[in-house]
This record gives C-alpha cells, structure tokens and sequence, in this order.
C-alpha cells in the first residue's frame, strides 16, 4: 500500500477543503494506504525567490530556511501527493503554489526526488462556483511535466451556496481516495 501525503492549501482549516480532505482519507484508508495531511497554513513558508541555487544540502535542498524542510521530509516519504486546494482566481490557493513553486528545489539536489520515480498526484478542488477546468488542465500539465501518474481529481462546487454544516461527506473525494489503489495498476 501506499504513503500518500496531503498538502491542504486552505487558509481555513475547517472549511470545504477540510470536509474533501477528510473523506479523501477515509477512502483511501479504507483501502490500506496510510495518509499524512499537511495544512499548509500553519507553517511558514516564504514565497520561491526563484533563485536556482539549491542542491547543495540534501537536508534543506533549498536556500531559504523555513518550515518547507517540514515539507520535504514528508514529501520524500510519500508515494503519492494530493493537493487539496480552494479554487482562487482559476489556479491553485497562493499557500498551495508557494509548495508546489519551492518543491523544485529537490529536482536541483537530484532530478528524481521530484520528477518520475513512480510518483503519483491527485487533485481536490473546493470551488464556489462551477468552472475548475483551468485548474484541472494546470494540474494535468503538472502530472506530465513531472512524469507522475495522474490518479484523478475531485470537486465541491457551488460552495458559495453551501452551509459548512451541511457537509458530512463529500462522495467524490472519497471515492478518489479508494480508488487510488485501482489505478495504479498497470
């Protein structure tokens, strides 16, 4: 089984995104895998510089120091990564990108932390209306560019028009969280 790391780009950590999150993980461990979440707003990540001078401390494959070496740790772990995000402005939430922009550095120390390896990505998508295409077509080109197998995305939309307390399960998430094990099969 695998060790799937979720990375909650929410500034709010018991909104949508949580209710996703949380039946994600109970799909995905009804299945045997193992699940570690990481709400990505209750660390201190700095923005990416975009400077290209990490690979020189496998420790801290970046030259800023900050709570992303929590990230790495965890990152390296894993087998498969989730990004669990509400939808802002058609992309990916500013904590989430900071991640996914500072991930690189580990493909500067060595390529194959962050690019193939067998790794895998899902998406989870909070949105308050009904139109995440662009971010699902961001994140495909992502699985491709990294060369990681793309097990499949899952929306709560119209959340604008929803009472929190009215989530209790949020079926697509979870139903992507057990099915995880079935697509990765050849």
């Amino acid at each position: 089984m695998s060790h799937i790391l979720v990375l909650n780009g929410s500034a709010r950590p018991n909104a949508f995104t949580a209710a996703m999150i949380r039946s994600f993980c109970k799909g995905a461990e009804s299945v045997g895998h193992t699940v570690t979440v990481i709400d990505l707003c209750k660390l201190n990540i700095h923005s990416c510089i975009g400077c290209l001078n990490g690979s020189k401390d496998k420790e801290h494959p970046c030259v800023q120091r900050d709570d992303m070496d929590t990230v790495y740790v965890e990152f390296r772990k894993a087998d498969l990564t989730v990004f669990a995000t509400p939808l802002f402005f058609w992309s990916y939430s500013g904590l989430l990108k900071n991640v996914i922009d500072r991930l690189w550095a580990l493909a500067e120390y060595d390529r194959s932390e962050l690019i193939g390896r067998g790794r895998g990505g899902a998406l989870l998508v909070a949105a308050g209306g009904s139109h995440p295409e662009p971010l699902y077509e961001l994140f495909d080109y992502m699985m491709k560019r990294l060369a990681w197998k793309n097990l499949g995305k899952a929306a709560l939309l119209h959340t604008d028009d929803m009472d929190m307390q009215d989530i209790s399960e949020c079926e697509d998430a979870y139903m992507l969280g057990a099915s995880i094990g079935k697509r990765e099969e050849p």
